[in-house]
């Protein structure tokens, strides 16, 4: 009788001997490392995507005294009530690193930054906000402020060439438990654009879909043919 497998939704896992120092990071992570020792107010952007909240992630795992905050959007509560929650989930720790999605947040959760930012300085936090601000956001004048005149900005880079950018999607892939062969990922950056704003959500298009379709093994013509499908999902309408 064949044993029936357990299909799990594994939690994330991070370990932080896998994080990618490709040269794009270098100088962010060592300006990282003095902040988690000497404290500061550092405003952690990038370009593009560029590999921030996974690094975040991985600093958590080392650091026991950094809580980390995730601000995803369309949160539909009050600004009080988005700074009470926040600031309860923070207060424990003595570093606070705030990783805010790209997508455009609600004036309600702009405004709750604003005071979350002016908690810490009151608090004598240490603070590290990763955000990358897009040309088209417009902020609060009191946040832009505070984010532009208060903080030191810190720049990331994506991967500058192909062998990074595998070892990125490697990385993410290990961070979900999912083991994919090299040559899947090959045909990731053959078949999409070489940024990881299209790269990473199509690899973990790829882990879901096989997970749901309980596929053990990913065969490269099926590999393409999912992308293929994900190409034509993604485009403009």
């Amino acid at each position: 009788m064949q044993q029936q497998l357990l299909h799990l939704q594994l939690p994330e896992r991070y370990d932080y001997h896998e994080w990618i120092r490709h040269s794009g990071v270098e100088d962010a992570c060592n300006r990282l490392a003095l902040w988690l020792v000497h404290g500061g107010n550092l405003w952690l952007t990038s370009g593009e995507m560029a590999g921030k909240s996974h690094l975040l992630s991985l600093l958590r795992t080392e650091h026991p005294s950094l809580g980390l905050l995730r601000i995803t959007a369309g949160d539909q509560r009050s600004s009080l009530q988005q700074v009470h929650a926040w600031l309860q989930q923070l207060q424990p720790y003595s570093f606070w690193a705030i990783d805010v999605d790209a997508r455009p947040q609600s004036t309600a959760t702009l405004l709750a930054l604003f005071h979350l930012l002016e908690r810490a300085r009151d608090m004598h936090r240490p603070l590290l906000l990763a955000w990358r601000i897009e040309a088209r956001h417009t902020l609060p004048p009191e946040l832009e402020s505070r984010i532009r005149g208060i903080l030191e900005r810190v720049d990331m880079r994506p991967p500058e060439n192909d062998a990074e950018r595998q070892r990125v999607l490697r990385a993410v892939a290990e961070s979900m438990q999912w083991h994919i062969d090299e040559r899947m990922l090959s045909i990731l950056l053959q078949m999409l654009p070489r940024r990881l704003e299209s790269l990473i959500p199509a690899l973990q298009h790829l882990e879901h879909i096989s997970r749901s379709n309980r596929r053990q093994r990913l065969s490269q013509q099926w590999v393409r043919e999912q992308l293929r499908l994900w190409n034509t999902q993604q485009a403009p309408s």
